[in-house]
């Protein structure tokens, strides 16, 4: 099954569009060699600015219980100094904490301490993408996750695999495809095979497919794969084959204003209902959460409940919480960092309250703030938990004592 380019032809093959047909198989042997050349130095794929619900109702009971989780974490919200002593964010949480990483990161020495102090998961920023894996010829490029999974391991760390499909990615060796050589599903199973299967045994989890969802709620997201493969059909395809690739990683749908949206956070459960109904292998929901500090108390919380409704393991895939990107500009900086802290201890409030064996993992997307991809576009944000110099920042302290219970 799988191999080292699109035209490796995988062993089993089978009706593919048959959504209700789900085999478990083997995996793909972990090949012995990586490439030698460096790995890409394109820049991160951006990720969609954060948008707002409108005309929305909020409930009298919604602002009452958001008022509520504020005032719990009142304290470390306020701006009171941070414990010397806090402990490391893995220590407390009775679940994986994670961050994302780029193989760069791991050459900055004071990044990879606080990481390994930090952090039970890693999460690759962007280079387990098709973006960075697939070459224009069609072959495949492993340098730069090979060495974040080896990090993690090396760490006793857990690996999130990040991600197989993507709507907004299709690399010309799939727009070009010679379907003399290989028909597309097979090129596209090959792919899922492949890269999950290199993997097997390490990672965790999946994100199998991301941001499968329309902006607005209206439906899927059109992409090279829904026209070549079907609109539900490639996504059930991607679980199956996923699951064919790895029999035990947690495979997940992941998207993101999941929080912001109720329309779209309703489509999104539509979809992952339909892949359940189909028997397609969809074990655990992922809610990116790039949210700005000036959200409405209560969405978060409101989200993380609608998402557990269906039963499975949720991930917090992605969270940080931008000062620049909030809607109401008269709110002071001093302000922002006080709502950033409390927006950090609801997120954390309302995922302790999970069931135990709902929490899949809880990941930050960057632990400082001169690593994250908001900082990059905006240099006055502060999104992350720990500032620069790699220093816990209130909303750290949140974390920790959120995750204390």
């Amino acid at each position: 099954m799988g191999g080292d380019s699109l035209y490796s032809s995988p062993v089993k093959r089978g009706r593919w569009r048959d959504a209700n047909t789900h085999r478990d198989g083997g995996g793909v042997p972990t090949p012995t060699s990586s490439p030698l050349d460096a790995p890409s130095t394109a820049s991160r794929s951006p990720f969609p600015v954060a948008l707002r619900s409108t005309g929305e109702e909020i409930s009298r009971r919604t602002v009452l219980a958001g008022a509520l989780a504020l005032s719990a974490c009142g304290p470390k919200a306020q701006g009171q100094p941070i414990p010397a002593d806090l402990p490391p964010l893995k220590a407390v949480a009775p679940f994986r904490v994670g961050a994302c990483v780029q193989a760069l990161h791991l050459d900055d020495p004071a990044l990879a301490g606080l990481l390994a102090r930090e952090v039970s998961q890693l999460t690759p920023e962007w280079q387990m993408k098709m973006e960075y894996i697939v070459q224009p010829d069609g072959s495949f490029h492993f340098e730069a996750p090979d060495r974040i999974a080896a990090f993690a391991r090396a760490h006793g760390m857990g690996l999130l695999g990040h991600t197989l499909v993507w709507y907004a990615q299709a690399p010309e060796a799939f727009q070009r495809l010679d379907e003399n050589r290989i028909g597309f599903a097979d090129a596209y199973r090959n792919y899922i095979l492949a890269v999950a299967g290199r993997y097997r045994g390490q990672v965790v989890g999946w994100d199998v497919v991301n941001e499968a969802v329309a902006e607005d709620g209206d439906g899927w997201r059109d992409s090279l794969w829904a026209q070549r493969l079907g609109a539900f059909e490639h996504i059930a395809l991607a679980y199956r084959t996923a699951r064919e690739a790895d029999p035990q990683a947690t495979l997940l749908l992941n998207d993101y204003n999941l929080e912001y949206y109720p329309r779209k956070r309703a489509t999104f459960l539509n979809l992952a209902e339909r892949l359940l109904a189909s028997g397609a292998p969809l074990t655990g929901l992922g809610t990116q959460m790039h949210v700005a500090a000036d959200i409405a108390p209560g969405e978060i919380t409101r989200m993380i409940r609608d998402l557990a409704g269906l039963g499975l393991p949720i991930h917090v895939s992605e969270l940080d919480v931008s000062l620049t990107r909030a809607e109401n500009k008269l709110l002071s900086r001093t302000e922002l960092q006080r709502r950033q802290a409390a927006v950090y201890a609801e997120t954390a409030e309302a995922f302790m309250a999970l069931p135990e064996r709902q929490r899949f993992a809880f990941t930050l997307w960057g632990l400082r703030d001169r690593d994250s991809w908001l900082t990059a576009e905006n240099a006055a944000d502060a999104p992350a938990a720990f500032d620069n110099a790699g220093r816990p920042k209130a909303g750290a302290a949140a974390l920790v004592g959120a995750f204390r219970g």
